[in-house]
């Protein structure tokens, strides 16, 4: 194998109404001595309208930012680009809580269109082990102790480190904007939270140690000038406290 890449991913959704009746199929969990619906569809009942994807080369370069698909809402054809990419180019997925959801729905919908999704099973699972990163790292999972701990969502993390977390839209909207014919604001969303998965991650990796402070703002700085061009990621750069962020703010006396 290669150079080593990496694939931010994330992916949109809308339930599948065809398939999904929420009295019939929604899981019931017991509260307060009652049954209650859980209003989130489960993962077989999402159906992918959009897979953004950042692409990452060595040293964490830019390669390319987008969506699989070719601008396709054909779930099936997304599913096998998605299939295409993966089989081929074998990244570190990062994810933000990519196990728990993105994953299982990509292969759950992948089993209802009939496409092969040889990816999700490769060496032995690779990309499916809880408690190991070096195929798969989700930072859900990774900063919340495996569940351990109360999980936080990516648009907290975001703010946290100084990016600006959910702007514009959220996924509680992302129906009825493809209802309307609106693909292409749901692509920039997308894309949008995969950037800024991306410089979670980042910051992971200095917490971690396994990039150096000085290497930490190289490839973050690196990455930040190649994407302020692109359509969706020019607002999250814009909108970044890059002093916060790349830890260059004057200290309190």
């Amino acid at each position: 194998m290669g150079e080593r890449t990496y694939a931010v991913i994330d992916i949109e959704t809308v339930p599948d109404r065809a398939l999904y009746e929420p009295e019939r199929d929604a899981p019931k969990r017991e509260a307060r001595g009652e049954a209650t619906d859980e209003a989130f569809p489960p993962p077989w009942a999402h159906r992918v309208v959009v897979v953004g994807i950042l692409w990452l080369g060595a040293d964490h370069a830019f390669r390319k930012l987008g969506s699989v698909g070719h601008g396709s809402l054909d779930e099936p054809r997304v599913l096998r680009d998605f299939a295409g990419f993966m089989d081929k180019e074998h990244p570190v997925l990062v994810t933000f809580n990519g196990r728990r959801f993105d994953l299982p729905v990509l292969a759950l919908r992948s089993l209802h269109h009939g496409v092969p999704a040889a990816w999700y099973f490769w060496q032995s699972n690779a990309y499916r082990q809880r408690f190991r990163s070096e195929w798969h790292v989700d930072l859900c999972e990774e900063l919340s102790d495996y569940g351990s701990v109360r999980r936080s969502k990516l648009d907290a993390l975001a703010r946290l480190v100084g990016l600006p977390g959910k702007f514009g839209m959220d996924g509680s909207q992302v129906e009825g904007v493809v209802e309307r014919g609106e693909i292409e604001q749901v692509r920039q969303y997308c894309q949008a939270d995969v950037v800024q998965t991306a410089f979670v991650w980042l910051r992971y990796l200095l917490l971690r140690d396994q990039l150096s402070l000085e290497q930490f703002r190289a490839r973050a700085t690196a990455l930040r000038d190649a994407l302020v061009a692109q359509a969706a990621a020019g607002e999250v750069v814009e909108r970044t406290d890059w002093d916060r962020y790349l830890l260059t703010e004057t200290s309190p006396g």
